[in-house]
């Protein structure tokens, strides 16, 4: 809908660059220092103190993240021209656009404070058991934007101004929809200004290395968004598209199954089941290889025409769809570094270990805006891309490595399942590669193009994986008897 709307130009740019600094803000903060901070020692808590110590842990942190939040987007909106100038400079050169990006971002800041409450929600009933609402809570942002884009937008001034209400509106209705469960919990949203509680000084001293260690990509993102802004009209819009494309099957799968992985593996660590840990670090690894791989090759290979479908419609030009997708092939790169880093990174968290993934990721870091600066010139946005992939290959092989320098990972049958999905997956690719060797034009033959790859795709992997008796499958195979049989009853 974004697309269809706005395109990929100068005023998609503004709206992009001004969304970028409060999602960043939430990575950083939300995603990135609170949740891999608070969920160890909650659930620590909870097993020491039971519910109730837990609930005084999460009022506490939830009264002094209201506060800090409160100072930070004041901060954001007296100094947002500031801000914009630093996350993208280029944009200097032009007032107008520049004027515009600082208006957006202004809208825009309170949503850090809806978000970053929001993920102390998240964390609490994740820790809880709860994970579907939660889940589920974030499909009401995009439904939001998607009504600010109809039902705003055409009555502003500036249209593009839609999309930015439509994003706060989206931020109070993720929260809102989690209060009611957090309730059935036994946990009230009443203030707490007991801030003596070690346990919050045990968790606000995890957060800072949490900080970088839980965002080194979207660092890398920030980055490039700099970087990109001194590119053509419309390189920002080609990035942000890409970026989503790539962040797909992350955000649907990988950050699911690292949600589910960081709770269980404080568990395992409070009970002090070293085994148990191990075992849980092993299969949430080999599981987001599993899938990620195929996901890398089929977004690869269908990236053209899928950005067609999706869209090539209103103000977005078949220019913008071969940038985009010249983007998505460098981003999906990354992806089982990504994906692969989000659980080993939570194996440190689980030992309230944040600084490990900080100092890995701040050198990883280095290295990625290194080979940024050496891309940009000669592969412009699409270097940026792949200097992102860079990034996250780094951080994964050197996690791997100090996560079997602990005894926690053995690095051979990681390097063996890598090996055979990535042989799977490319069977696969070759497979499927003869439905995209040529454009359409049709709609309707871009719908079957891409259904026909994901439908045989899907099976040849899947049944490559049944053949050679991959556990995975295996266990899809057992639990579909199992309801089978449950049904005949």
């Amino acid at each position: 809908m974004t697309a269809y709307y706005f395109g990929a130009g100068p005023v998609a740019d503004a709206f992009f660059v001004a969304f970028r600094i409060p999602n960043f803000l939430r990575r950083l903060l939300a995603e990135g220092a609170l949740t891999p901070a608070f969920v160890p020692v909650f659930t620590q808590k909870l097993k020491s103190e039971g519910l109730a110590g837990a609930a005084n842990l999460f009022r506490g942190t939830y009264t002094l993240l209201i506060l800090f939040l409160l100072v930070l987007t004041a901060l954001g909106l007296i100094f947002a021209r500031e801000i914009v100038l630093v996350l993208a400079p280029g944009f200097a050169d032009d007032p107008e656009q520049m004027a515009l990006t600082v208006t957006l971002a202004r809208i825009l800041f309170p949503y850090i404070l809806l978000m970053s409450l929001t993920a102390l929600v998240m964390g609490t009933l994740n820790s809880l058991g709860h994970f579907t609402l939660p889940a589920l809570a974030p499909v009401a942002l995009n439904l939001a934007i998607i009504f600010g884009a109809i039902a705003i937008s055409p009555y502003l001034e500036r249209p593009i101004m839609g999309l930015a209400v439509g994003a706060l509106l989206g931020g109070v209705l993720q929260l809102a929809l989690q209060i009611p469960q957090l309730y059935k919990s036994g946990i009230v949203l009443l203030p707490s200004f007991n801030f003596k509680n070690p346990a919050i000084w045990k968790m606000l001293s995890l957060m800072g290395p949490a900080a970088l260690g839980g965002a080194a990509y979207q660092i890398s993102i920030l980055i490039n968004t700099q970087l990109v802004s001194f590119l053509p009209k419309g390189s920002v819009s080609w990035l942000y598209y890409a970026d989503r494309l790539a962040q797909f099957p992350i955000g649907i799968y990988s950050m699911a199954l690292a949600t589910v992985i960081l709770p269980e593996l404080s568990r395992k660590n409070a009970a002090n089941d070293l085994t148990g840990f191990k075992g849980t670090l092993k299969t949430g690894l080999d599981l987001q290889l599993f899938i990620t791989y195929p996901a890398m090759i089929g977004l690869t290979l269908m990236s053209q025409t899928l950005i067609e479908l999706l869209f090539q419609r209103g103000n977005f030009d078949p220019e913008s769809s071969r940038q985009t997708a010249n983007a998505l092939w460098a981003y999906v790169l990354g992806l089982p570094f990504i994906s692969g880093a989000t659980v080993m990174s939570r194996a440190f968290y689980s030992n309230s270990n944040t600084k490990t993934p900080a100092v890995v990721a701040a050198i990883s870091l280095g290295l990625g805006l290194i080979a940024a600066i050496v891309l940009l010139k000669p592969l412009r946005h699409v270097g940026l891309a792949l200097a992102s992939s860079f990034t996250a290959i780094v951080n994964f092989v050197w996690l791997a490595w100090l996560l079997r320098g602990q005894g926690w990972l053995s690095i051979k049958p990681v390097v063996t399942v890598s090996i055979r999905y990535f042989l799977w997956s490319i069977l696969m690719g070759l497979a499927i590669w003869p439905l995209y060797l040529t454009q359409f034009s049709s709609t309707q033959d871009r719908i079957w193009r891409i259904a026909l790859g994901l439908v045989f795709g899907t099976t040849l992997y899947f049944g490559l994986a049944l053949v050679f008796n991959c556990p995975h499958v295996q266990s899809v195979k057992k639990a579909l008897k199992k309801l089978t049989a449950k049904l005949k009853k």
